[in-house]
């Protein structure tokens, strides 16, 4: 499988928004997340850096 975690960060703390992300979408400084199951989110910031070995894509900044 290819989920991955989206890790917000801000400052030098991280959040796990959301896990078993399989498909994430770019718009207007938006990141639009989707799980496994059909789940929704979205966080607003920057994506800093996606590592498909750890399965985690970390979103810079954001609401």
């Amino acid at each position: 499988m290819c989920e991955s975690k989206v890790i917000l960060k801000k400052g030098e703390s991280e959040e796990v928004v959301m896990e078993d992300v399989v498909r994430i979408e770019v718009e207007n400084g938006k990141i639009k997340m989707w799980g496994l199951l059909g789940e929704y989110g979205e966080v607003e910031g920057r994506i800093v850096l996606m590592d498909f070995r750890q399965h985690r894509i970390v979103v810079e900044g954001g609401k």
